[in-house]
This record gives C-alpha cells, structure tokens and sequence, in this order.
C-alpha cells in the first residue's frame, strides 16, 4: 500500500509543475497508484499557492470547508465555498480552486470503485448515487448540526486510516460508504432530486452535447433546438443550477480548450483560433482577451 504523504507530496508536485490554468490529467502526469485517500484540506494546501489549477482525475473526491473560503469551478458550476460547504467531485469532472483563504479547514475523501468492490460492496451501491453524477450541483450550505455530523465521520474515518489492526480497511470502507450515503440524503433534501429530475436530464443532456460539440457549435439555439426548447429557456434553466447561463458555459469551455491549446501545443494564435471555432483570428484574440483581460500572445508568453 502507497504511503499517504507520499501520495500527497507527489500530488503537489503535479499541481506545481502544471501551476497554471491548463487542464492537468492527473491519471497521466500522477504516478502514484492508489484506491483511497482522506486528508485534511489545509494540509493539501500547505506549502502551495492556495490555488489547484484545473485538473481531472479518475477519483470521486468528497470534501468539507469548516472553515475559511475558496472558488470552485467543477464541470459548468462556479461557486464559492465557505463554512459548512459539502462539495462532491464525480470522476474526470475537470474542477479547480483558488484564493483560498489562510484560516482555510477542512478534509476531502478521494476514493475510486475498486476501493469498495475489494471489500465486496456491489458496485450498486456507488453507480447509482446521484450525487457522484456529473451533471448534478457538486455542492450544498449545511446547518451547524449537519456539518458537524459530516465532520464527525471524516475525523472517524482519518482515525481509522491511521489504526494498525486487521479490521482497518472494512472499517474505512463503511464508514465512508455512510458518509456516502448521508451526503445523498443531505443533497436530495436541498436539491429535491424527485422533483428537479427533469430538470437534472435536461442538464446532463446539454453537458453531453456540448462536450461532443462545443468546437463547432457556439450558439446556444444550436443546443436548445437538439434539445427541444427554447434558448432563452435554456440560458434560464442552466443559470438556476449552475449559476451561469447556457452561453457562459459554452464560452467557458472554448476558454479552457484554447487555454489548454495555447499552454501545451506550438500552434499559432490562427491555428488554435480555427481549432476552436473561431475562422476569424482577430474575433478569436478579441473574445479570449475580452474574458480573459489578457491576450492569447501574453497569456501564452505566461509559460514561456
């Protein structure tokens, strides 16, 4: 079994050495091997930035802020995250954080199937959890007394990693399929998944297509007309659950991707403006530079 520190001194070296906002596939640039994982969340920031630049990961991560803050991004959801926030990360969500504050406390669980299907639970169980689905809100405010029921297993749950007997692992699996099984509970009273499930298909559905489209296709109409509604109605209903419209989210993914292209490849300014839907190169510098404040020449000289 890999050493926790080790695991985490090694994630470390992997934000640093992508510390900017590029997307960083942690399955390929991490090599430690691993099933399971719980920290406290101001250890992971320690001897950072206080910034996780996005990132993608084959893990389910489940955190709690007690407190301080910092901004999430998670799929198409910004939000920030403040005392008593549950946050829940599916697996290969692209997700970051940054200005997270010096008095920042919390804990985050990483786990992924195999952990639980080695202490023979169904895989059931954990496939059909709405709150690890990609298009479901990553996060809920608790009341004191939630948070402290959450907090209460975390603390257990570290406690039970550290023990040295023979019942350690089956232990650390019940207690985090409870914490599991609470969160789902706790976000189904916030959310109302029952009532809202039309709403949540509509939402994974446009995350679909715009995941296979979004280089083609910027146009909201071209989503709303695929998925039968208007786009005013989209923007509106994206923007409840997100808390960004339709359009937002489609700008923010062409951001990433340019973002992405002009960290990592040696294509010009033209080449990635074409790559990413944009014919016209001046309208491509001209849209990155208005969201961005920055132009894709300065941004990119950011790595040089």
């Amino acid at each position: 079994m890999v050493d926790d520190n080790l695991i985490l001194s090694e994630f470390k070296k992997a934000i640093q050495r992508n510390n900017k906002e590029t997307v960083v596939d942690l399955d390929e640039s991490f090599s430690q091997k691993f099933d399971f994982l719980v920290q406290r969340f101001e250890d992971v920031l320690r001897d950072t930035n206080r910034t996780i630049p996005p990132n993608k990961w084959s893990y389910y991560r489940i955190g709690l802020i007690k407190k301080g803050s910092g901004d999430f991004t998670t799929g198409i959801y910004k939000f920030t995250a403040t005392k008593n926030t549950l946050v829940v990360i599916p697996s290969r969500v692209i997700t970051s954080s940054k200005n997270w504050t010096l008095d920042m406390e919390g804990y985050i669980i990483l786990f992924n199937i195999n952990f639980f299907l080695q202490k023979k639970f169904p895989h059931k169980y954990i496939e059909n959890k709405k709150i690890l689905n990609s298009c479901m809100q990553p996060y809920i405010h608790l009341t004191d007394k939630q948070a402290e029921e959450i907090e209460i297993l975390f603390e257990t749950i570290l406690e039970e990693n550290k023990a040295d007997n023979n019942y350690k692992n089956e232990l650390v699996a019940l207690k985090t399929m409870e914490l599991l099984l609470i969160s789902e509970r706790l976000f189904d009273e916030e959310l109302h998944f029952d009532t809202n499930l039309p709403s949540i298909d509509i939402i994974k559905r446009f995350i679909d297509l715009l995941d296979a489209n979004f280089l083609q296709e910027r146009s909201v109409r071209f989503y709303a007309e695929l998925l039968a509604m208007h786009p005013n109605y989209l923007n509106a209903l994206i923007k409840k659950h997100s808390g960004i419209t339709a359009k937002e989210s489609i700008q923010n993914k062409l951001l990433l991707e340019a973002k992405y292209l002009l960290h990592s490849t040696n294509l010009t300014i033209k080449e990635i403006s074409i790559q990413v839907g944009f014919n016209d190169p001046n309208y491509f510098t001209s849209f990155f530079t208005r969201s961005e404040n920055v132009s894709p020449k300065n941004y990119r000289s950011l790595f040089v």
